[in-house]
């Protein structure tokens, strides 16, 4: 059973390492582009990474950790694992309540523009450039680094 719950453990960090890559990407050319069909376009696939590839692993590799700890008999208050759980629900936090939210307001302000027949506009191009997608997202990329540091480090583990 140990294997099996790694191996979920791993395919739910793959997940969310896969798909803050392509979210990462999206914001990338949305932050370059004024074309509210582009900004509506990549919007979209940046919600769709986060809701059913991160979200998903995030759970899976929570779940699957946890199960790992129990079974290899490591106790929950050692640091490597507090820590771990305190970055997940920082990381699922700002996932959720800021970059979550930051992708919706673009895909629904790009749609309403094209809605009017707006091809391209100086405050959607403003908004989908805001520093609040690069800041968080760079944190957000932080905190994933600093569980794979945890996960193959495990600083005071008890072996």
């Amino acid at each position: 059973m140990y294997k099996t719950w790694l191996f979920l453990h791993i395919l739910g960090v793959f997940m969310i390492v896969g798909g803050a890559s392509v979210a990462t990407a999206l914001g990338i050319k949305m932050s370059k582009s004024r074309r509210a069909q582009t900004i509506a376009d990549m919007s979209g696939l940046s919600i769709v990474a986060e809701r059913y590839v991160i979200t998903p692993g995030a759970v899976l590799a929570l779940v699957a950790g946890t199960f790992l700890v129990h079974k290899t008999g490591h106790d929950f208050g050692e640091f490597w694992i507090v820590a771990a759980y305190i970055l997940w629900i920082v990381a699922i936090t700002i996932g959720w309540v800021v970059l979550g939210r930051h992708s919706s307001r673009l895909n629904g302000h790009a749609k309403e523009l094209l809605a009017k027949g707006v091809e391209e506009d100086d405050a959607l191009a403003k908004e989908a450039a805001a520093p609040v997608g690069p800041v968080f997202g760079a944190v957000q990329n932080v905190i994933l680094l600093a569980f794979i540091y945890l996960m193959v480090v495990r600083p005071g583990a008890k072996f």
